[in-house]
């Protein structure tokens, strides 16, 4: 990205993302979903798209709704929705208007971040008090993306958008890497203080740092070096290098979980992701306070699920 365009660009996202959020998770939600990919939920779905978006615009099928489990409102997300029809037809059948009657069983990456918080600023997990009354309503947690609705799985959904235009890793990363946060905990809650930020979907190279990865039941973990969109294996350049080491999620099922679960340290692969924050440092984080107290107030912790190989 040429200099003055990523002066503005990052100039922008200041503005953007200005306004202070708080989420208060319970501990016991962060301790069980750390280090899994995937969230299952009894979902109620108030409001779906009637159609899918189209490429250009992220090829997803966005859908708000509720689950008690989780506690939050929440917008689920079906990657490359025109190639489901069986899927779109079953978020629609359990569509309530507003009022949903019935839940349908839908798993997916759970994902924490400050993307749509809307006027919102304090998000609290427990029961729903804030109005789902659109597709898009004040939220701080999706189900991005859909891996299976009732029977039908989306695995396969997990694949680079046709005539998506990604953003640009130097820039996003950019973003990503300089959201502040503060940390508050009390014996069973813990609050995340941070900042709006949206930036899906980000083009970027990654290196596996080692052959030994985490696998859990629902995918991988991987230690990764990330590189800039328009890097070169085949040269390796230092001067597209982002960062020596971020931790990067494989969904279990799909293509890319495939081709990570055989990786072996030094192995590249292009990829689009989208980012979330770290529950896992999150939990360590505040497990250290006391010892080291200036970790309550480090950077915004983030890691990235990858959903789609790039050529």
């Amino acid at each position: 990205m040429k200099p003055k365009l990523l002066l503005l660009s990052l100039l922008l996202g200041f503005f953007f993302s200005n306004s202070q959020i708080t989420m208060t998770l319970r501990k016991s939600f962060i301790d069980s979903f750390k280090n899994k990919l995937t969230i299952t939920a009894n979902y109620e779905v108030y409001f779906a798209h009637k159609t899918p978006n189209p490429g250009s615009k992220d090829g997803d099928l966005h859908f708000a709704g509720f689950d008690k489990k989780i506690g939050l409102p929440i917008v689920a997300e079906i990657m490359n929705a025109r190639e489901f029809d069986d899927a779109v037809q079953k978020v629609h059948d359990f569509e309530g208007k507003g009022k949903p009657q019935n839940k349908v069983p839908l798993s997916g990456v759970w994902r924490l971040w400050c993307e749509h918080p809307g006027d919102i600023e304090a998000f609290k997990q427990g029961k729903m008090n804030i109005e789902i009354d659109n597709t898009n309503p004040a939220h701080v947690f999706e189900i991005h993306p859909v891996t299976k609705i009732d029977a039908i799985d989306l695995s396969a959904s997990l694949h680079k958008i046709n005539s998506y235009t990604y953003k640009d890793a130097e820039d996003a990363f950019s973003r990503y890497s300089n959201l502040r946060c503060k940390i508050k905990q009390t014996a069973k809650t813990i609050t995340i203080e941070t900042n709006g930020i949206g930036y899906n979907y980000v083009d970027f190279w990654l290196k596996f740092n080692n052959t030994d990865n985490l696998v859990v039941s629902d995918g991988l973990f991987a230690f990764c070096t990330i590189y800039n969109s328009d890097f070169d294996p085949a040269d390796e350049d230092q001067g597209d290098l982002i960062a020596h080491k971020l931790r990067v999620a494989f969904v279990k099922g799909s293509s890319l979980y495939d081709k990570a679960k055989t990786s072996k340290k030094g192995d590249f692969l292009h990829v689009v992701g989208i980012p979330r924050i770290n529950l896992t440092l999150i939990s360590w984080r505040a497990a250290h306070a006391n010892t080291q107290p200036e970790v309550l107030t480090w950077n915004l912790p983030f890691e990235i699920v990858a959903v789609g190989e790039l050529d």
